[in-house]
C-alpha cells in the first residue's frame, strides 16, 4: 500500500496549501478573511480526499474520492481567479503560477480517474 503522503499528487495539493498559506496574508482585508479563507479551505478538503483514497479499497469509492478532489479544485480555481478580478495578487505571475499548479492537480485526478475507470 501506498502511503497518500507519497503520492504526487498530494504532495501537489500540500505545495498549494503552502503558496496559499504565503499569499492569503497579503490580500487586503476585504478580502482576506472569505475569499481567502474559502481558497484555503479547497486543499485541506482535497488533502482529506486522498487520504481517504489511500485507505479506501472498493474502486468505486475511490472514484468518488477523486471526483471530490476535482470539484475542490475546481472550486479553487474559480476562487483564484477571482482574487485576480479582485486584483489580490501581487502580480499576474502569481495568479499564473497559483493556477497553473491547480490546473496541474486537475490533471492528475482526471487521469487518475481514468485509470481506475479502467480496473
Amino acid at each position: 500500500m501506498t502511503l497518500h503522503s507519497e503520492l504526487p499528487i498530494y504532495n501537489d495539493i500540500m505545495f498549494i496549501l503552502k503558496d496559499l498559506y504565503r499569499r492569503v496574508p497579503k490580500f487586503s482585508k476585504q478580502y482576506k478573511y472569505i475569499l481567502g479563507e474559502r481558497m484555503l479551505e479547497c486543499p485541506i478538503n482535497s488533502l482529506v480526499w486522498v487520504q481517504k483514497i489511500s485507505d479506501c479499497r472498493d474502486k468505486n469509492e475511490r472514484i468518488e474520492c477523486v471526483v471530490s478532489i476535482q470539484k475542490e479544485m475546481n472550486r479553487l480555481l474559480v476562487y483564484v481567479r477571482l482574487a485576480n478580478e479582485l486584483e489580490q495578487f501581487s502580480n499576474k505571475k502569481s495568479y499564473l503560477f497559483v493556477a497553473e499548479n491547480v490546473v496541474n492537480v486537475l490533471n492528475q485526478a482526471r487521469n487518475w480517474k481514468k485509470f481506475l475507470q479502467k480496473k
